[in-house]
């Protein structure tokens, strides 16, 4: 069943609620392979390794308070929270919350005849807690 896209996700960094200027978040999480292919093996085995994550953001209404956030974490990097909530056609949300996230890249575009957008994309370091409301 598909979901509506407004309201149905939220954006906090840095305790700062940027969900009124963001148009798209994708959560990435992927787990390492680690090989343990042996002699007497008849294919390749794998068991998994550490999870990592990382968050692209697509900043639709760029204006200072979203610089105040990301333009400050670019230029002065720190390790602050980030927390993204995602909630489903029924109402029910899982949020991911990460103590330790900072950004890794934070780009401005203009157009004469468009808007001012960004794109950061924000490592989460560690693994999140998830609570379910």
């Amino acid at each position: 069943m598909g979901v509506k896209g407004p309201k149905n996700c939220t954006f906090t960094l840095n305790g700062v609620n940027l969900t009124a200027y963001v148009e798209q978040v994708d959560l990435n999480m992927a787990v390492a392979e680690l090989e343990t292919t042996n002699l007497d093996s008849s294919a390749q085995e794998f068991i998994p390794g550490l999870p990592s994550y990382d968050a692209n953001i697509s900043v639709t209404r760029w204006d200072k308070v979203v610089d105040d956030v990301l333009g400050t974490l670019a230029i002065t990097p720190g390790l602050v929270t980030a927390v993204i909530a995602f909630k489903d056609a029924s109402g029910d949300t899982v949020t991911y919350t990460w103590t330790k996230a900072f950004v890794t890249g934070y780009g401005i575009s203009a157009a004469a005849t468009g808007k001012l957008t960004a794109s950061p994309t924000i490592r989460l370091s560690g693994v999140p807690t998830r609570a379910v409301s």
